[in-house]
Formats: structure tokens, C-alpha cells, sequence
């Protein structure tokens, strides 16, 4: 598989930033590193391969002992998107109620298939664990208007986010309903929920020669996947750097 192909299937894979550290703990435990605590200072301090991850957005994975210094490789796990705050109904659908995470192209947005991922809490045998939510499908759509409707849509793309980017998702139904379904618990047994939204569109390689990529959450993806491979194949054999990898979270918002 070429590396385009491992890249986009790694996107692919990534809906949101919980996701995404996901998939590099899936990475870093294949390749022999062991998850600690933060305040593991003896791992810290003993060598060997390991890896911290903070709130489930967050990672730092490194190796060695400390003797001349570090090598850090960083990126974000998180992509400009739209925040789902929850539902409400208007104009006889269900929509769902989001804000800007980010610099988001707004007008990007329309006419995509969307859905929504990140993590829910919820309560579970006397206390409280945390879900990955991913809904598997072409879940919401923002939709563009026709042309009458917005005459200088070919001059100039103005949106008003309370109204025009909130994403229809069906005539019935709720969010929580639905996310409580992708989880397997009942809808009243989530407590909160960390939730956004994603572009469903496939990655692809395209041009002439096959030398173009379109894939969404490239800002910062690429980056992260690019880092993480870099930081495996890394060979320091001396011992007189530690490799780190660092990838943090909320970069988008500051």
C-alpha cells in the first residue's frame, strides 16, 4: 500500500481528535510502547518506550534515556470543524445546534455528507466511563440554496452560522437518542457528550500521474500521521537523544 493510501486510511479512521489519539495509542502499542501515568516519574526516568495521553485528545510517546537532549516531532489531533452543542427542531426538521471550532472554510460544508464523533460520558456500573461515538453513516447535511434565493452567492459567501450552516439531520428523532444507539446504552444514561462534525467524503488520489491527494482534515492529519511514522522509524542507536513525538489538542482554538 503506498503511503498516499496508509495516510488516507488513517484519516479516514480519525472523524475527531479521540479518535485519532486512538489510533496512534493502536500505533505506539503495536510497536512495543507501554501507556504510563503522568506522574509515573520512575518510567519517565528508567528509559525504555512509552507513551502518556491526557482528557483521550492529547499524546507524548517517547524512548530512551535523556543524555544530550530531546528530538521533538509535534502536530494537533484536531481539524477545523463545527461543535454539535445538540438539536432543535425548525421549519419541520431536526437540526442540529453547532458553533465554529476553528478555521473552518464555511462554505466547504455545503452539500456534503456529514455525520458526527467524538466521546460521550456515561454512567456504568456505579460510576461514570468515557465512549468513543462515531455515527457510521451519511448522518447531516448543510444545504445550499438555489441561485434565486441568493443572488450574489457567485460575488461573495456571507453566512449567518444560526442559520445557514445548521446541518438537517431527518423529520424525527433526536441526537442523544441516535448517539445513545451508536454506544449501545440507554439515552438516559449519558451525562455528557464532547461531539462534532465530520466530512464523510472519502479520501482520494487523483491527477495524471496520480500525484494530487483530496482527503478532508488534511490541517493536521497529514501532519500527525507524518509524525508518528517519522517517530517509528526513527533509529537513534547511540542513545544520546530521546525521540519524542507530541501531539497536542485545541491548537485550532488557541
Amino acid at each position: 500500500m503506498s503511503y498516499s493510501k496508509k495516510l488516507i486510511d488513517f484519516i479516514d479512521r480519525s472523524p475527531s481528535a479521540y479518535h485519532t489519539v486512538e489510533n496512534v495509542k493502536r500505533e505506539l502499542t503495536a510497536a512495543g510502547f507501554t501507556e504510563i501515568s503522568e506522574g509515573d516519574v520512575k518510567a519517565f526516568s528508567s528509559g525504555g518506550s512509552h507513551f502518556v495521553v491526557r482528557n483521550g485528545t492529547s499524546v507524548i510517546a517517547f524512548r530512551g534515556k535523556n543524555k544530550g537532549g530531546f528530538m521533538i516531532a509535534s502536530s494537533h489531533s484536531d481539524s477545523p470543524t463545527f461543535k454539535v452543542k445538540g438539536d432543535k427542531e425548525g421549519s419541520g426538521y431536526l437540526k442540529l445546534d453547532v458553533e465554529r471550532y476553528g478555521g473552518t472554510i464555511n462554505y466547504t460544508w455545503l452539500d456534503r455528507p456529514l455525520s458526527v464523533a467524538g466521546r460521550a460520558i456515561v454512567k456504568e456500573k456505579g460510576g461514570i466511563s468515557s465512549r468513543l461515538v462515531n455515527i457510521d453513516k451519511d448522518y447531516a447535511v448543510i444545504p445550499s440554496v438555489a441561485i434565486h434565493m441568493n443572488r450574489t452567492v457567485n460575488e461573495s459567501c456571507s453566512f449567518n452560522l444560526a442559520v445557514d450552516l445548521l446541518p438537517i439531520v431527518s423529520a424525527e428523532g433526536s441526537l442523544l437518542s441516535d448517539v445513545a444507539e451508536n454506544i449501545g446504552v440507554g439515552e438516559s444514561d449519558i451525562i455528557s457528550h464532547d461531539l462534532f462534525l465530520y466530512n464523510r467524503d472519502e479520501g482520494r488520489i487523483l491527477g495524471a500521474e496520480g500525484e494530487l491527494l483530496l482527503c478532508p482534515r488534511l490541517d493536521d492529519l497529514a501532519c500527525v500521521y507524518a509524525c508518528l511514522e517519522g517517530f517509528l522509524a526513527e533509529d537513534t542507536p547511540d542513545g544520546d537523544t530521546v525521540p519524542v513525538l507530541a501531539l497536542f489538542h485545541n491548537e485550532e482554538v488557541g
